[in-house]
């Protein structure tokens, strides 16, 4: 539970953190990547060096990513709702709880209700992708 709200508390950071890598990369020599190797495979090329490190990221950056396509399918789910305002409110906006309840105008146990179905679907989609063991 807590891991998945961490990724949605921190879901545009995480963006931020993933497209500086992806500009990084993209921006930097070849002399950032160190000696990778040479010969007909065309590692020494430092446009095939930078291909490569886009196509197979760090393992981080990867599970960063799927969690971005989680947390998209999830808002994409519950599109035009009250479900997808109340996740906005809670975990992009960081509204408190009391704020978000009279906004709605949902009950307390209402509130906490929508939350565990939010969070669930993306438990499901989270374990189908092995980022989280259930």
């Amino acid at each position: 539970y807590k891991e998945i709200e961490w990724h949605l508390y921190h879901y545009f950071d995480l963006k931020r953190e993933v497209k500086e890598y992806r500009e990084k990369v993209l921006n930097s020599s070849t002399p950032l990547f160190g000696k990778v190797g040479e010969g007909q495979s065309y590692h020494s090329d430092s446009t095939a060096i930078k291909a490569l490190m886009l196509a197979k990221p760090p393992k981080e950056i990867e599970e960063y990513e799927k969690w971005f396509t989680i947390i998209e399918k999830t808002i994409q789910k519950f599109k035009n709702t009250d479900k997808e305002k109340l996740l906005q409110l809670i975990y992009f906006d960081e509204e408190g709880r009391e704020y978000i309840r009279k906004r709605l105008h949902i009950e307390r146990a209402t509130y906490f209700h929508w939350k565990d179905e939010i969070i669930l679907y993306i438990a499901l989609l989270a374990a189908q992708e092995n980022l989280i063991k259930v």
